[in-house]
């Protein structure tokens, strides 16, 4: 959702817990949850990790109100937090978060007659892209992140991460490279390994 395109239940909303009420705040807390958990799991990689970052984030959210000035400005607002809190949680453990085994390596499907083929392959594409997430830089891991997830815009992106709008373009364009070359990478193995079998 854009930040120009705040519908008016948000804007209200938004209005309303700047003024100090308790619901709007839960009714916010219920809309960008989701949003926001997805972030914090794809910076982290770690699921239980990132529940803890994204009830932080929203009890800052909750906390520094005050802060909030502008209606249009809440979704920044709230995923420069949410981006304060991975970074710091990144920068607590010395930028090496422990990666949840299940986002980085398929689960031995048991079962393979209760699991279509597409659901499998998608799942083996998400467990590959998260494969890739996890060998990325932080400040390139999250422009990837809020650009193909959260589908922000660049210049909400350079607010996010309080950078230039050229800057932003410069490390999309660099991240996309690394993932590229990490595909080429796992594909030739993929080739190699087929060849051998």
């Amino acid at each position: 959702m854009s930040e120009s395109n705040l519908n008016t239940g948000d804007r209200a909303l938004i209005e309303e817990f700047q003024a100090g009420e308790d619901y709007a705040f839960s009714a916010l807390y219920f809309r960008y949850k989701d949003a926001v958990y997805a972030f914090c799991v794809k910076m982290l990689l770690n699921k239980e990790i990132a529940q803890d970052v994204t009830q932080d984030t929203f009890l800052r959210i909750y906390e520094n109100r005050k802060r909030l000035l502008k209606t249009d400005s809440f979704k920044s607002w709230l995923f420069t937090i949410a981006r304060n809190q991975c970074l710091n949680q990144l920068r607590r453990n010395n930028w090496q978060i422990p990666l949840d085994p299940d986002m980085v390596h398929p689960k031995m499907i048991t079962d393979a007659k209760k699991t279509p083929a597409a659901e499998l392959e998608k799942s083996e594409k998400i467990y590959l892209v998260n494969r890739f997430l996890a060998e990325l830089k932080p400040d390139y891991r999250e422009v990837i992140i809020l650009r193909e997830y959260q589908n922000m815009s660049y210049e909400e992106i350079a607010i996010v991460t309080r950078s230039t709008l050229s800057a932003i373009k410069s490390r999309l364009f660099k991240a996309r490279r690394k993932l590229g070359v990490y595909l080429e990478e796992a594909l030739g193995k993929e080739v190699e390994r087929i060849r051998t079998d």
